[in-house]
């Protein structure tokens, strides 16, 4: 970059804004410090944190997505968890600004479907893949790591139907045919980042 050519063109503004005569090359070593931070500052290439990454798929799940007044989603939560007892893993709930995201086995919807009943289902896609990819600590402090997944995703041809990002997973409702797809390519990633 040629920080002498930036430096004129800046230099009306930095006297507009500071109100004071700003020389050509004070401007160019200001310009030079604040390139020297940025370069030193880098953040960790997303594709090298996923060393550590666990993976798992699963098939033949269900995504619930129960419509309700935000002053009920405490209520209606309560009773989700309840319901949990008897089924054979606890469910993911997510609740968002005007919905809760409900994510089940599919056998287990079937036993809590009745117990749901009297719940507005706004949305249900039954046969979806779940995949849910385990951070690293190292990895769940990079800036950017779930939209590099995600864009790396859709670049394999895998359309994301659903994904929460907690601090140390990322939970992904995919296509059932796309659930492999993701697994493998998530899989690859993982295992180039670490070189043998």
């Amino acid at each position: 970059m040629n920080f002498h050519s930036l430096a004129e063109f800046i230099q009306p503004q930095v006297q507009q804004m500071s109100g004071k005569e700003a020389s050509i090359n004070t401007l160019v070593v200001a310009i030079k410090r604040f390139s020297d931070t940025l370069s030193n500052s880098k953040s960790p290439d997303p594709s090298r944190v996923l060393k550590d990454a666990r993976i798992s798929l699963s098939s033949g799940i269900v995504d619930v997505t129960i419509r309700a007044p935000r002053n009920q989603f405490s209520a209606i939560v309560k009773e989700l968890s309840n319901a949990a007892s008897e089924l054979s893993e606890f469910p993911h709930i997510f609740p968002l600004s005007n919905s809760i995201k409900l994510i089940l086995p599919e056998e287990d919807y079937t036993l809590v479907q009745g117990k749901l009943a009297h719940l507005r289902e706004a949305a249900t896609q039954a046969n979806v893949s779940k995949l849910i990819l385990n951070l690293s600590p190292r990895a769940e402090v990079t800036p950017g790591i779930a939209s590099y997944v995600t864009e790396l995703l859709f670049r394999n041809g895998v359309n994301i139907l659903d994904a929460f990002l907690g601090y140390g997973d990322i939970i992904m409702v995919v296509d059932y045919k796309d659930g492999p797809l993701a697994y493998d390519v998530l899989q690859r990633e993982i295992q180039g980042s670490n070189p043998a």
